[in-house]
């Protein structure tokens, strides 16, 4: 691994420590429990695991409706007393909750003390910033259910592997994690001055599986192309994006890799997975109640009783399978995450996953919207919240250098309203427009 600069080595050291500390926190030792419960609930028939939804649900809504403001208020308003819920059906009866709902009124969720949870923020494809909470239980159960599907797809945590995210920013290149066994690279610096350091780091560590935003690896992929470079992973998990039919094709052959995509959300309202067979999608056994709309998803949390989202409504679209022998591979392919890219001076390509980012670690920022008409130029629109300041502007474009760099973009940076935005002419939001 190259070493990083003097200027930056205490970042290096902090982003190693913290890497190293997240691993411990969840490694196999500490998740076991939540392990062995998530491999249960696989071996569940149907109705064992419906019996089991229902007594998590029925705990979570009566949590609830006693101990959160905003759940007890919601429901009084709406008529729906406590004993009106009786079953699972009854589900249909709670009103629908939108991120807008609960944008600025976090805090009134909760079901028990906040001092007790870690707090998250997600943009998602919107840009828009929302705080969500959660406690060390429904983290554990997150990671048990990682570590049993990707042990079914042939990866046991702590064998070799290589992550493309954003762990790492643009000063960074790459960094090995030695507890975890991990070779974090950039996402935010594949380009050709790169390419054959990704290339020799990743044939030094062998890894067994490679993890990474499907746009992120297909721009690896691509790079290793144009040089004649293969490498050989057996195993590829991607997340975060729509994985399209093309990227798939080249990153299994570049990589001599065998994918397994994942949808989920910083919200933890719902977890699908790719069937090992990859002949379609799965619920993870009890980890959420959806109900797959044309428009969209209703999801209800079953791992998070803390932070509750119940019924609560995301813009991504499930398409179901018409005709399935197998009621646990019902799901053909999720639709609503894919997104343009925008591509600094040194050709650095930048998806949209990988922008969030950003945004996350930004505040004051109501929504967000990257234009790009010509390579290494950009415009950022956002859309204010009243307490904006110039601290806040100097956040962002202090968060934007460290992921992309300033002196690789040519950026302005706008003020608008957001009526101003673009939208598609399907009514359809986009974080990033590149024509």
């Amino acid at each position: 691994t190259p070493k990083p600069s003097s200027a930056a080595s205490d970042v290096y050291k902090r982003q190693y420590l913290k890497e190293s500390i997240k691993y411990l926190l969840r490694s196999y030792p500490v998740i076991y429990p939540y392990v062995k419960e998530v491999e249960r609930m696989y071996n569940m028939s149907h109705d064992e695991l419906q019996e089991r939804n229902e007594r998590i649900f029925l705990n979570i809504f009566r949590k609830a409706y006693t101990k959160s403001s905003f759940y007890h208020k919601l429901y009084t308003e709406a008529g729906i007393k406590l004993e009106d819920i009786k079953c699972l059906g009854d589900i249909s009866k709670l009103p629908v909750v939108t991120k807008d709902m609960i944008l600025h009124q976090s805090d009134a969720l909760l079901t028990t003390s906040k001092w007790k949870l870690l707090k998250n923020r997600t943009s998602g494809t919107t840009g828009t910033p929302l705080t969500v909470f959660e406690d060390w239980k429904s983290i554990w159960r997150e990671q048990a259910y990682f570590y049993c599907y990707r042990k079914r797809c042939g990866y046991t945590y702590g064998q070799p592997l290589v992550s493309l995210r954003g762990n790492l920013g643009k000063k960074d290149t790459m960094m090995y994690v030695h507890i975890s066994n991990t070779l974090y690279l950039s996402s935010y610096n594949i380009n050709e001055q790169t390419v054959w350091a990704y290339y020799k780091g990743i044939e030094k560590r062998s890894p067994r599986a490679i993890e990474g935003y499907p746009s992120s690896l297909y721009n690896l992929a691509l790079l290793l192309k144009d040089k004649g470079l293969y490498c050989n992973i057996p195993v590829c998990f991607t997340s975060s994006e729509n994985l399209l039919d093309f990227q798939r094709q080249l990153i299994e052959e570049r990589f001599h890799t065998k994918i397994f995509d994942h949808y989920g959300t910083t919200e933890r309202t719902i977890r699908i997975s790719e069937s090992i067979k990859h002949d379609g999608y799965f619920e993870d056994p009890g980890y959420s109640i959806n109900e797959y709309l044309k428009d969209r998803v209703i999801s209800t949390s079953l791992i998070n009783s803390a932070f509750p989202l119940i019924r609560y409504q995301s813009s991504d679209v499930v398409i179901l399978k018409e005709n399935t022998k197998d009621e646990r591979v019902s799901i053909d392919r999720i639709q609503g995450r894919s997104g343009n890219c925008i591509k600094g001076k040194d050709g650095s390509i930048y998806n949209n996953a990988a922008l969030t980012f950003i945004l996350t670690y930004s505040h004051n920022i109501r929504y967000a919207q990257f234009i790009q008409k010509k390579n290494g130029k950009v415009l950022l629109n956002i859309v204010p919240e009243a307490v904006f300041s110039s601290q806040n502007l100097d956040e962002l474009k202090q968060m934007i250098d460290l992921k992309i760099g300033l002196s690789n973009l040519e950026l302005e940076i706008n003020l608008i309203k957001e009526q101003d935005l673009i939208y598609t002419t399907r009514n359809k939001y986009s974080y990033i427009i590149s024509e």
